[in-house]
């Protein structure tokens, strides 16, 4: 039963990076257009693979994860717990201030939750269910660093389900220092309202960045790594 037992937690641990995150561009890679004491925000951490290897491959930036789904959010902070230069951040990035639904998913993936109303996403991933949705604060990125003082943030990492071009549009005062993004991009509007991959990087181009490497790895999407010129 034991043995059982922690095979079942190292697949809810695990199973979203076997689904999701078999991207080539490494976090090392990264590391060579960031400074050596970056700060660099996550959004949509879940339980913290990417987080962990972030810590690793930047080991004196301070790392801010956030993750707004409450029980996702407790595995987070478990992992993370050993990495002094994590900090855990109950909060929904969003284009507003103040409290939103979030379609949480289940089923075949807990890591797909999203502000947005599931849409493409329903047929092409016919068992990740969104049987439940619950009440989340959110915040702006413009708004959160003000909050707590940040004068500048070095790299993003957004895994928003469809979310990433209204968080960003919503901070354009921000990009100015911002010297990349790595982001999940759409094919597909799997979510409704949710911006593909043209418009996004049409919208990043004008704002000085640049693609250095393009993975559509999925049939509905993929990663996108984008520098600052």
């Amino acid at each position: 039963m034991i043995v059982f037992k922690y095979f079942k937690n190292f697949l809810r641990v695990h199973f979203k990076s076997l689904i999701k995150k078999d991207s080539l561009i490494s976090k090392e890679y990264i590391s060579n257009f960031l400074p050596e004491k970056s700060i660099i925000v996550e959004a949509g951490a879940h339980v913290g693979l990417d987080t962990i290897e972030m810590a690793k491959a930047f080991p004196k930036a301070r790392i801010f994860a956030f993750e707004p789904v409450p029980n996702i959010f407790e595995q987070l902070k478990k992992n993370t717990l050993r990495y002094k230069n994590i900090t855990c951040v109950q909060l929904g990035l969003s284009d507003k201030n103040g409290f939103s639904n979030i379609f949480v998913s289940s089923g075949a993936s807990d890591g797909s939750s999203s502000l947005l109303k599931p849409k493409e996403h329903l047929k092409l991933h016919p068992k990740v269910k969104f049987d439940n949705s619950i009440k989340i604060e959110t915040i702006t990125l413009d708004s959160w660093i003000k909050k707590n003082n940040i004068e500048k943030i070095d790299f993003l990492w957004l895994d928003l389900q469809g979310m990433e071009y209204k968080v960003l549009k919503k901070s354009e005062k921000l990009l100015k220092s911002v010297k990349g993004i790595f982001a999940e991009v759409s094919l597909v509007e799997n979510y409704s309202g949710g911006v593909l991959y043209d418009k996004l990087k049409d919208f990043l181009i004008k704002n000085n960045f640049v693609v250095d490497k393009e993975e559509i790895i999925w049939e509905d999407g993929g990663n996108v790594l984008f520098l600052k010129k």
